[in-house]
């Protein structure tokens, strides 16, 4: 069956792309207010972009869960201060993160609601989370507006943070151990997550090998 997206409504357009673009991985977003009250809120329509320069997008749908308020409160902030940061879910943080994605009133800080820790970043004014495996300070590179109070939000990453406990080295060589971080993404439905730390292996084929030329 094909579906003609602009014969549709907003509901189905948007369970056809995440009920089958899994996994996703999480954007735990960081962000701070014009009075400095921090705010933390997930969003699954993310990935990186690139590594030169190091690009991640995020995609931020207008707030269709609280009255009276248009535009996430993420959206609002970044517009306003073109910085943010951005942690990654290891099963560990999940639970909180859950309570972070609550429709708390503007000005609530998810962090302390969440019980979590807030530390400085290095380099932006956006806080970051005590003990998440990876987190990236970003600066906005780019705001693509996609509707009213909705914007894909492109931003550089000018500082990476991995946990020690996830870092190594061979042969001189930075090595990460990815699956020890026990990542957390989206998938299919409301409430549905996906544990990553079992990946399918398949080596890259170069075209001498596939052909036999």
């Amino acid at each position: 069956m094909q579906f003609a997206m602009n014969e549709l409504d907003p509901a189905t357009r948007y369970k056809l792309l995440v009920n089958t673009i899994t996994p996703r991985p999480i954007a735990w977003v960081l962000t701070r207010d014009g009075q400095g009250r921090n705010n933390a809120a997930p969003y699954s329509f993310f990935n990186a972009m690139g590594g030169t320069p190091p690009l991640v997008a995020i995609g931020m749908a207008a707030d269709a869960q609280r009255d009276g308020v248009a535009e996430k409160d993420s959206l609002a902030n970044i517009r306003a201060s073109g910085q943010f940061a951005v942690a990654l879910v290891g099963e560990a943080q999940a639970e909180a993160m859950n309570v972070t994605a609550c429709d708390a009133p503007p000005g609530i800080d998810e962090l302390a609601l969440a019980g979590l820790e807030a530390r400085p970043s290095a380099q932006v004014d956006a806080p970051l989370i005590a003990g998440a495996p990876v987190q990236f300070e970003c600066k906005l590179w780019k705001l693509v507006e996609t509707g009213p109070h909705s914007a894909i939000v492109i931003g550089e990453v000018v500082v990476a943070h991995v946990d020690d406990a996830f870092l190594g080295e061979e042969e001189g060589r930075l090595r990460i151990d990815n699956p020890a971080m026990k990542l957390v993404g989206r998938t299919y439905a409301a409430g549905e997550y996906v544990k990553t730390d079992s990946p399918l292996h398949m080596d890259r084929l170069s075209w001498k090998e596939f052909s036999g030329d």
